[in-house]
């Protein structure tokens, strides 16, 4: 069996790569170097193969991708051939560590209260304000978490010991308990309404692209809204205008509507609404540490050892659907 890792190989790709070298000696682990007959490869590991790369791929089976995403991929083109898609989680924990930080900072007005000390700008009690000047705890609140894979359960374990009664949305009924949310439900409107707090860890598909437009967005009268799931989920005007007109206190957004194409500068969106005092802004980071990076590896490589075992995987999409 050939093996193909179609990726820029850092120091911890190079070590694991190794590894299952020895474990599996029989197999053929090839990289760009080798310049691999694509005509003989079974499985390809990396980021960002496309359509005229996989096509060039005959007997291929299988294409693991060392991060969580896949709407990038030619899924059409890949369940058309019956390609099977692996991908990683490892960064879902840095994803919620972060999503809990980001609503911490938003209700806390960490960013405000800092800007505003650097001037000699005082709040609260010592300088003889009240209530209506001070931050927000959340304990106590309620948080819906759209979304209730790996960063959704995460992010319901650090908030359980705030208190925060976690409301999980899923579209589809399982059979089994999920950990670590206070309940489930399959009404995204049901659960956005129980909440002050609304979280989207969800894909972008075909079904979530848009979910979140100018009447879903109406209905959400003072709540926060934390997206780190894609920015394409939350119409860009529609969300604009809920923020312009107060109808949301507040958004904690981590992905985006623009993105820099050349250098490090750029806006975020093509509406200037995050401009405003009630929007805290994260440059598309929240996945992106170096524990994150190594764990996304760790289970790519551990998804290629169960299929060479015997065909199962850890973390499996559906092509069809997305995700």
């Amino acid at each position: 069996m050939n093996i193909f890792f179609y990726q820029k190989l850092n120091s911890i790709w190079t070590s694991n790569l190794e590894k299952i070298r020895s474990e599996f000696p029989h197999v053929q682990f090839l990289t760009e170097s080798d310049e691999p007959d694509m005509e003989e490869i079974e499985v390809v590991v990396g980021g960002k193969p496309t359509k005229e790369f996989l096509s060039a791929a005959p007997r291929l089976k299988l294409v693991i991708v060392p991060f969580a995403g896949v709407n990038h991929l030619p899924l059409e083109f890949i369940a058309e051939r019956g390609i099977r898609v692996a991908n990683s989680h490892g960064n879902a924990p840095d994803v919620a560590e972060r999503t809990l930080a980001m609503i911490l900072a938003w209700y806390g007005k960490i960013v405000e209260y800092h800007n505003d000390l650097l001037r000699g700008q005082w709040h609260g009690f010592w300088v003889g304000r009240g209530l209506d000047d001070t931050w927000k705890s959340i304990r106590g609140s309620r948080c819906a978490i759209l979304g209730t894979g790996e960063i959704g359960i995460h992010l319901a374990r650090l908030l359980a010991p705030l208190e925060v009664e976690t409301i999980g949305y899923k579209r589809r009924p399982v059979s089994a308990p999920i950990p670590g949310f206070s309940r489930i439900s399959h009404d995204l409107d049901e659960v956005i309404d129980a909440a002050d707090t609304v979280v989207i860890a969800l894909p972008a598909t075909d079904a979530t692209i848009g979910l979140f437009d100018e009447k879903r967005l109406s209905r959400m009268e003072g709540k926060l809204l934390v997206n780190v799931g894609r920015g394409s989920i939350v119409d860009e005007a529609a969300l604009s205008h809920a923020l312009e007109a107060g109808t949301l206190a507040g958004a904690a957004i981590d992905c985006w509507y623009s993105y820099p194409t050349d250098g490090t500068i750029g806006a975020p969106a093509r509406l200037p609404f995050y401009k405003q005092e009630s929007v805290l802004l994260s440059p598309h980071i929240a996945g992106f540490t170096p524990q994150a990076l190594t764990r996304n590896i760790e289970q790519a490589f551990e998804n290629l050892r169960r299929y060479l075992r015997d065909r199962s995987l850890l973390f499996e999409i559906n092509p069809s659907g997305g995700y």
